[in-house]
């Protein structure tokens, strides 16, 4: 089974507005989506589980990019559309914390092969998810929210 990482960038004035159809209508939710958000400029080119293994690993390194001012409107996505985390502009500190340049990719390694993906690439696979996520978030304007959504 495989799943994909994508990355959607939608108004902030929204949000309430998208937890609500994810709990009343799933194809309501995906049009508006649609209809309203637009791809981040970047896409994860590996599988969705790199990035769910980056953002446990981040995690664990007190990083937590799935806390935010929307929670209660995350877990009424993530109810109908799957795991989503929504993730709003960051300060400098936390960008400098998402730096490729502060990890290494036998640390990533490491911990893929700890949650049962252990391959050749994960190590890059990792320092990608983490250029991706520090490169869509620090180009978020305050109006936007970066909808991330691995299924």
């Amino acid at each position: 089974m495989s799943a994909i990482a994508s990355l959607t960038l939608v108004p902030r004035d929204s949000i309430t507005e998208l937890a609500h159809l994810a709990r009343a209508s799933p194809s309501s939710f995906h049009s508006y989506l649609t209809e309203h958000g637009s791809r981040a400029r970047q896409e994860y080119e590996w599988s969705g589980y790199c990035m769910l293994y980056v953002l446990t690993y981040l995690e664990e390194r007190g990083i937590d990019l799935e806390r935010s001012e929307f929670n209660a409107e995350s877990e009424a996505i993530n109810s109908a559309y799957g795991l989503t985390v929504l993730i709003t502009p960051a300060p400098e500190w936390l960008l400098n914390q998402l730096d490729p340049a502060g990890h290494r990719a036998d640390e990533l390694a490491a911990h893929f092969e700890e949650m049962g993906m252990d391959f050749e690439e994960s190590g890059t696979a990792g320092l990608d998810g983490l250029r991706l996520l520090r490169d869509s978030i620090s180009e978020l304007r305050n109006d936007q929210v970066l909808l991330l959504h691995i299924g």
